[in-house]
């Protein structure tokens, strides 16, 4: 069982963590050196210079700030060459955070969360549902881009990439078997993940794991279900139609899921084996309505032979 309370709390003490070891080895620092007497006596006059030439500046007395701005240089080399000796630098007192944006938090100063707390958010969500962490490829090495006249849907793609998140583009990415549909999208995942979105890449199939488990949680539990594949920056659904149909779950909840993104401008990415008729026949008029919605997506009908036997 997992609800949204679980997730947040683990969450809190990764980033608690973060911030910890980021921090523990400058404070070891400090601790070493003010243990120090001559790094302390020069610490200490070196503040009560800074102290004296703010003083001047607000005076005016520009000879007094010269004066005590030199004996802040003086004091600062002392006790860099101090700092030397032990084997360390000035930047060894700063905290090696792993995002410099906001500081190993996870929220900016806007109060919002940063990108890096949404992509942690992104794995341990998908960890705790049991999705598969894939490794993706990416458009520097699609080396089959020239074949089945891809080259163009391509560089389309990436263009789509680049101008991501100013695109409301729900993109279904239609073809025969081994066309190139999941290796395209795949690429996209990873150029998204890249700029620091949070992007999910899951099959039908591990989607209908999620759908069941959602279908089945209690009420209290099933927010932290659905959450995250509404609320991803991007959600990419790999090879729609190769996953069995669940009464009352598949077609629902996919509908669900792709109307609540639609509202909410969060674009997603299908790609399907299936052609127009048969994704009618299979989820239905009102899904294939908001997969063939003009006003806020695209439909790519990829054609050509099986690109993976030319490998």
């Amino acid at each position: 069982m997992i609800n949204d309370n679980s997730v947040y709390a683990e969450l809190d003490k990764i980033f608690a963590e973060k911030q910890r070891k980021a921090t523990a080895k400058s404070l070891a620092i400090e601790e070493i050196l003010f243990n120090d007497s001559n790094y302390l006596s020069a610490y200490n006059s070196y503040n009560s210079a800074r102290f004296e030439v703010s003083k001047a500046k607000f005076n005016g007395d520009k000879q007094a700030e010269k004066s005590f701005t030199e004996e802040m240089k003086n004091f600062k080399a002392e006790m860099d060459k101090i700092i030397s000796n032990y084997g360390y630098s000035s930047k060894d007192f700063k905290p090696d955070f792993e995002c410099k944006i906001c500081k190993d938090t996870g929220t900016l100063e806007d109060g919002k969360r940063c990108k890096c707390y949404k992509k942690a958010l992104s794995n341990l969500t998908l960890k705790t549902l049991g999705i598969e962490n894939k490794k993706l490829p990416s458009f520097k090495k699609a080396t089959f881009k020239d074949l089945n006249n891809l080259e163009k849907i391509y560089d389309k793609m990436y263009d789509y990439c680049q101008k991501f998140p100013n695109t409301d583009k729900n993109i279904v990415i239609a073809g025969t078997v081994g066309a190139g549909k999941s290796y395209l999208a795949g690429c996209i995942a990873n150029e998204i993940l890249s700029k620091g979105y949070n992007a999910v890449f899951i099959s039908a199939c591990e989607l209908n794991s999620v759908l069941i488990k959602y279908h089945t949680a209690k009420i209290d539990d099933k927010g932290a279900y659905l959450d995250l594949l509404i609320n991803c920056d991007l959600l990419i659904i790999d090879d729609l139609g190769s996953e069995p149909i669940y009464k009352n779950v598949t077609e629902e909840y996919l509908l669900m899921i792709v109307t609540e993104r639609t509202i909410k401008g969060n674009p997603f990415i299908i790609t399907t084996n299936l052609e127009q008729e048969q994704l009618l026949d299979r989820y239905g008029d009102r899904t294939l309505s908001r997969l063939n919605d003009k006003r806020h997506g695209v439909f790519i009908q990829i054609k050509g032979e099986d690109l993976r036997r030319k490998k």
